[in-house]
Order: C-alpha cells, then structure tokens, then sequence
C-alpha cells in the first residue's frame, strides 16, 4: 500500500458568508430552522458514530488507508479521539510516512479537547524532543493534566521526573506521591519504585519490610522488576525471612517476564539450596507461574 500523504484540511462554515460572518435567520423561519438544524445533528451525531467505529475497524484490521479516510473528516469535525488515531498513525507510519512532527499536531489538537492518551504521549514527545523542541516544562504540564484525568503513565512518568529532579527540583516525597497516585491507577510497576523509596529511605524512614510488601502486590500483579525485587528480598532476609526456594521462584517469573539479570540471580539462589530444596524450587516455580496473572 501506498502511505498517504499527512494531510489534513479545515472546511469553511456552509452557514457563513464569503466574509466568514454566520449568517442569522430571523422571524418564522427560527422554528422551522431550529427543528431542522435538530434532525440534521440527531442524524449527524449516529453518522459520527458510526463513521468512528468503522475507522476504528478498519485500523485494527490494518487497514490504514479506509481508517484514514475515516478519521479525516472526523477530525476536521473537531474530534478528539479520532484527532488522537491520527496522532497515532503518523507516529507509529501506519498508512502514512512517518512524522513525529504531524503526530504531535494532532496530538496537541485532541490534547487540547481533553483526549488524556494524546496529552501523554504529546508530553512524552515533548520530553523526548522527538519530532519538535524539547521542552521539559510543557511535558511535565500535560503529564500533570493527563495524571489529573486518571492517565496511570503520566503519572508514573511524574514521579521519574521527580525523582531524578528532571526539570523539576528533585523531590523524593513528591515522587512517591505520585507513584502511589499511578499505582492506585493501575501502573503496576510504580509499585517497584515505590519499594526503592521505602528500601532506601529516600524521603521517608528506611522500611525494609514495608519495601518488601509492595514489591509483593507489585509482582502478584504483574510487574517482572518488582518479582526480581522480591526474589532479592527473600535471598538476602531483607525485611522478610531469608528463603532461597521463595527467592528462586520470584526470580523464574521474572525472568519470564523479561528481566534477564532474574536468569543470574535464580542460579545464585539454587546455589544456596540442596538437592532436596532444589525440587522443591523447581515445583513452587511452576505453580507460582500458574496462578500469577500475565502481562
């Protein structure tokens, strides 16, 4: 398939003169426009609907060309979800060439009506640089409205920020604020970091078992780092007791979830086991993996 040109264009009021003033109805004709103007936006308002849907079909199907020429005029109308779908083409060249410029247009537009996934990936454009400046400031002030309208990535991405004092004055109590605030969102890796602060005292009392709780409903949810934080914790008796088979076991389903250094830590566990709590390592591993949700 052809990749379209990134296009997008503005249509002139039909209710408007050549000079761009709206023109009035007076007398009568107000009721009968107005029920008109009713019918004409009841059935515009399904069309939009529809349309949408069919882009998005489409856009799922790969389809890129039909889900253009449907989000488009969509657009055009001022609609945000679909001003966000074209954000996203254009970012990810789907159907188009892509323009991390063009794609942080279109995010700025439906960022601007309120679209959260567009105001967090046009902060993370800005805090990047990619496609336009840098600007640290701005991201940081649509990652706080996204993260204020429920975004749990904005939210994550505020807490980094505060962390490691990027653009901001670095702020240990800030960014646990933050990291909770994502966590409660659904954004289970925060749970990971939330345990750094705790594991080292970073603005709060050094709590070690507290550190180890949250990894615990991190990993139990899902998040490969905070398994291997975990693992960690029961091979060292860092705020829970020192167990190598429970160690072994998080550090498998880490690993299975991508973090390779979990490969190295569960052979450093198995090392401190004997033969028979080798077995039963192996066994727990397998049915840790069974009942832990996948990511």
């Amino acid at each position: 398939m052809e990749p379209l040109k990134n296009v997008a264009s503005i249509r002139h009021c039909k209710l408007c003169d050549a000079g761009g003033t709206i023109q009035r109805a007076s007398g009568p004709k107000i009721a009968r426009l107005a029920n008109s103007l009713a019918i004409v936006l009841l059935v515009y308002a399904t069309t939009v609907s529809a349309d949408f849907e069919a882009a998005l079909a489409a856009l799922e199907d790969g389809d890129y060309g039909a889900a253009m020429a449907q989000f488009l005029p969509l657009a055009e109308a001022e609609d945000a979800a679909a001003e966000y779908y074209l954000g996203v083409m254009n970012q990810q060249g789907w159907g188009v060439i892509t323009d991390l410029g063009v794609a942080a247009e279109w995010y700025e537009r439906a960022a601007e009506r309120g679209n959260v996934k567009a105001q967090h990936n046009l902060a993370t454009l800005l805090q990047r640089g990619d496609g336009l400046r840098r600007n640290t400031y701005m991201a940081l002030q649509w990652y706080r409205r996204a993260a204020m309208s429920g975004s749990a990535k904005s939210a994550h991405q505020l807490g980094l920020a505060y962390y490691r004092g990027d653009g901001v004055t670095r702020n240990y109590v800030a960014a646990l604020r933050w990291w909770e605030r994502a966590r409660t969102a659904g954004e289970v890796d925060a749970g990971y970091n939330i345990g750094i602060i705790y594991r080292r005292g970073l603005g709060v009392d050094r709590d070690l078992e507290r550190a180890a709780m949250v990894w615990l409903d991190a990993a139990t949810a899902g998040s490969g780092i905070a398994k291997n934080a975990l693992g960690s914790a029961y091979l060292n008796g860092d705020g829970v007791e020192f167990d190598p088979v429970e160690a072994y076991a998080w550090f498998r389903s880490a690993a299975q979830a991508g973090i390779d250094v979990a490969n190295l830590n569960a052979e450093l566990a198995l090392a401190q086991m004997s033969e028979a709590q080798r077995e039963t390592a192996f066994a727990h591993a397998e049915a840790l993996q069974e009942n832990l949700p996948r990511r």
